[in-house]
């Protein structure tokens, strides 16, 4: 009589006979091969009856469920505005393996030199030097409040309400420094330098890969062009400082030949100094500040001007060199290009006209330099007493010193010049080899590197956070609905299902009407 009792609709007895159960009598194979050691576990409903009771519960309480609902939208639209977007850029720069000047053919590397040309790449890109450099170009510390996250700037907002300090520079500072770091990524293959980058604001994300890549040609350009510029640079001191020599050796070997015979007439020739070496006038060091602002907008002008005209004529001896590849020295474009050569070697009128106010300038500051040096001279003079002694004569050179160091006679001064002047053409050419070595190497880099891919604002996130927040909280919202609607129901008191009965009375329920 009890395992009677026990029995329900939920939880049958195995040995009794139900109307339309096969098999069920006397604890046969039939009847009992499904109870088995089962009859003190509870009823096992599918997830799918669950969920039928509760979508029943929430139509019962429509009111409680369209609160819920409000409530789940609005924290699905708060989610998908305050959800953290991450956004990618990438950049790519080609590197070619091939010689400009000398052909087309492939430049050969072992193995191991193009995993070291890759880890030379990658550590210039990433290195702490370059990111701090990044930092730095881009003013991200002052950006640092239009960078953050959407939901990071709310706690922000919140913590500057409740009184709490804000992260300082030097942590905003160390904090960009390390998340560049991380973030930053580099691949080098055998042709393409791939440079990617992650970050939560789109405008700063395109600056900072294009800093990193911009630093990266620029670290490259002082790898293989930049010693070139300092070498020139001394030899031009070299060759200006042998003019100097130059000029004093001829001016002694006149003197001397003019001391021999008055009236022979020395034919000395001395060369000028190439152009832009040892001729550009340095404005005097107390001079007009507005004139100094002026001078120094001039020279910028000129800089650029001067920069644009040798990256042409670069480009134009390039194209000469190729042409001449294929094509005759007679060939029209061949003389064409000759022609437009020698057109870009002059100067243009914009910088010949900067060129003219430069030296305007420079004579402006001298005569300024002068008359303030003539009257506090004349100040000086109109302060001593009429009645002085004689400042004492500085003493000349003995004829011992002079005879030891200037020539003896003209034979001797004309050797002396001649040596100066060998070596002032030695050093000359020695210029102008590193002058045709600096433009070829410059073209070469300017050919060997070029950015294909250029970093660009991106117009979407990475991932689409709004359309997932979405339809996260819509799959949240019906489980929100439905369990609260469940639960509503459950600790209500009253019994809206048959398992309610047999759950919380222990009543049998062998069936339900409506």
């Amino acid at each position: 009589m009890a395992r009677i009792e026990e029995a329900t609709l939920f939880r049958p007895d195995p040995k009794l006979q139900y109307p339309g159960r096969p098999g069920g009598g006397g604890g046969g194979p039939a009847g009992g091969g499904g109870g088995g050691g089962d009859d003190d576990d509870g009823p096992n409903i599918a997830i799918r009856e669950r969920i039928s009771e509760a979508a029943r519960s929430a139509r019962r309480r429509k009111g409680l469920s369209a609160v819920v609902m409000m409530i789940c939208g609005a924290l699905t639209v708060l989610g998908a505005i305050f959800a953290p977007r991450t956004y990618e850029v990438e950049s790519r720069v080609l590197v070619q393996r091939t010689n400009t000047f000398n052909g087309q053919n492939q430049q050969y590397l072992s193995p191991e030199e193009t995993r070291n040309i890759a880890k030379e790449y990658e550590e210039q890109v990433t290195a702490r030097d370059n990111i701090i450099a990044i930092v730095r170009q881009k003013n991200l510390v002052e950006r640092w409040d239009d960078m953050r996250q959407p939901h990071r700037r709310l706690i922000d907002k919140i913590n500057r309400k409740l009184g709490k300090a804000g992260p300082s520079d030097e942590d905003k500072y160390d904090a960009l420094v390390g998340n560049i770091q991380q973030r930053l990524k580099v691949w080098v293959d055998a042709t393409t330098v791939t440079v990617k980058l992650d970050w939560a604001e789109p405008t700063a994300a395109r600056d900072i890969v294009d800093a990193a890549v911009k630093n990266f040609l620029d670290a490259r350009y002082q790898s293989e062009v930049g010693v070139i510029p300092a070498r020139l640079k001394i030899q031009e001191t070299f060759v200006s400082q042998a003019h100097k020599d130059l000029e004093a050796s001829a001016a002694e070997l006149v003197r001397l030949t003019k001391a021999n015979d008055p009236n022979k007439r020395a034919n000395v020739y001395v060369p000028a100094l190439p152009q832009g070496v040892g001729n550009r006038a340095e404005p005097p060091a107390e001079a007009d500040p507005a004139l100094k602002a002026r001078l120094d907008t001039i020279r910028q002008q000129i800089a650029v001007l001067n920069e644009a005209k040798i990256r042409r004529s670069t480009e134009l001896e390039q194209q000469l060199i190729e042409k001449r590849q294929t094509l005759a020295e007679g060939h029209p474009e061949i003389v064409a290009l000759k022609q437009t050569i020698a057109a870009t070697s002059a100067d243009p009128p914009q910088l010949a006209s900067l060129k003219a106010q430069e030296r305007e300038i420079l004579a402006e500051m001298n005569a300024q330099q002068k008359a303030a040096q003539q009257k506090a001279a004349d100040a000086a003079k109109a302060a001593l007493p009429r009645a002085t002694t004689p400042a004492p004569a500085v003493p000349e050179k003995t004829p011992e010193v002079a005879a030891a160091t200037a020539p003896k006679n003209v034979q001797d001064a004309q050797v002396q010049f001649d040596t100066v002047t060998a070596k002032y053409q030695t050093l000359v050419k020695q210029m102008q080899d590193l002058q045709v070595e600096l433009q070829t190497a410059e073209a070469a880099y300017k050919n060997r590197y070029k950015i294909t891919q250029p970093a660009d604002v991106p117009t979407a996130p990475k991932r689409p956070v709004a359309l997932i927040a979405l339809g996260i909280g819509l799959l949240a919202t019906i489980a929100a609905i439905l369990l609260v609607a469940a639960i509503a129901d459950r600790f209500s008191g009253i019994f809206y299902e048959p398992r309610d009965v047999r759950d919380r009375l222990g009543l049998p329920v062998f069936a339900t009407f409506s």
